[in-house]
C-alpha cells in the first residue's frame, strides 16, 4: 500500500526487493495452495469420513498436506527468487520492483511456476467446488448424508471459493497469454492491475466468513423492538 501512494518502494534496495518479492509470492501461493486442499479435503469430510476417523489417518490426509502445501511455497520461491543465480534488475519505481529475473530469463522455470502453482490450484478450487455441489444435491435426494450439518460449512467453503476465483482468474488468464505470447503491454497489465487484485481476497474474507455465520445476518439486519413504557404520574 505505501508504494501506491507515494510512487516509489518504500526502502530502495535489491535486498528489501528480493525479500518483499519472495513474501509476497510465497504467502500468496500458500493460500491458493491451503483454498485448494481446503476444497478437496472438504469432499473427504463430507463423503468419506472414516478417512478421518483416528489420529493416525487425520495425520496423513490433514495434518501432513497442510505442512506440506505451507512449506512448499515458502521454499520454492526463496530458492527460485533468493537464491537464484540470475541477475535480478530492480526497478524501485515499479510495484514489487518488477518482475524478478526467473520469470523473464528462465522460460522452463517460469512456465512451471505459473501452471504448477497458479493455474493448477486455481482449476482445483473451481474444479472440487463445483464437483462438491453436485454431489450433494444428488446425495440430498437420496437422504445419504445429514445436509443441515454440512450446509454451512460447505456454503462457507464454495463463498470463499468464489472470491479466490473471481480475483485469480484475471490474472491466470492473462498469464497464459503472456506464456505464449511474452507480450510486454500484458506484462504491465499484469504487475500494475491483476497483481493488486489478489489483495482483494484477504481483504474480503473476514467479511465471507462473518456472513456465513449462523443467524449473522438475521441479527444485523433485524431492527430493534421499540418498547414504550408509560409515564408515572
Amino acid at each position: 500500500m505505501a508504494y501506491y501512494q507515494h510512487g516509489t518502494v518504500t526502502l530502495a534496495s535489491d535486498k528489501f526487493c528480493s525479500w518483499w518479492t519472495w513474501w509476497e509470492y510465497a504467502i500468496n501461493g500458500l493460500l491458493l495452495f491451503v483454498m485448494a486442499w481446503g476444497s478437496v479435503e472438504r469432499h473427504l469430510l463430507i463423503f468419506n469420513r472414516t478417512m478421518m476417523d483416528t489420529k493416525r489417518k487425520r495425520f496423513f490426509f490433514h495434518v501432513l498436506p497442510m505442512i506440506l502445501i505451507c512449506l512448499y511455497p515458502l521454499i520454492f520461491y526463496f530458492i527460485t527468487v533468493i537464491l537464484n543465480t540470475c541477475k535480478n534488475q530492480w526497478n524501485y519505481n515499479a510495484v514489487f520492483c518488477e518482475l524478478p529475473c526467473y520469470l523473464t530469463d528462465q522460460q522452463v522455470l517460469a512456465t512451471y511456476d505459473f501452471i504448477a502453482n497458479v493455474v493448477f490450484p486455481i482449476s482445483a478450487i473451481a474444479i472440487a467446488n463445483i464437483s462438491l455441489i453436485f454431489r450433494i444435491v444428488r446425495h440430498k435426494r437420496r437422504h445419504q448424508i445429514a445436509w443441515r450439518r454440512q450446509y454451512k460449512l460447505t456454503r462457507q467453503l464454495v463463498s470463499i471459493a468464489v472470491i479466490y476465483t473471481v480475483f485469480w482468474f484475471p490474472l491466470t488468464f492473462n498469464g497464459l497469454i503472456i506464456t505464449f505470447t511474452s507480450s510486454a503491454i500484458l506484462q504491465n497489465i499484469q504487475v500494475d492491475y491483476f497483481f493488486f487484485l489478489l489483495h482483494m481476497v484477504p481483504s474480503l474474507l473476514p467479511f465471507i466468513s462473518l456472513a456465513c455465520l449462523s443467524n449473522f445476518m438475521k441479527t444485523i439486519l433485524k431492527k430493534p423492538r421499540t418498547t414504550i413504557v408509560p409515564l408515572a404520574q
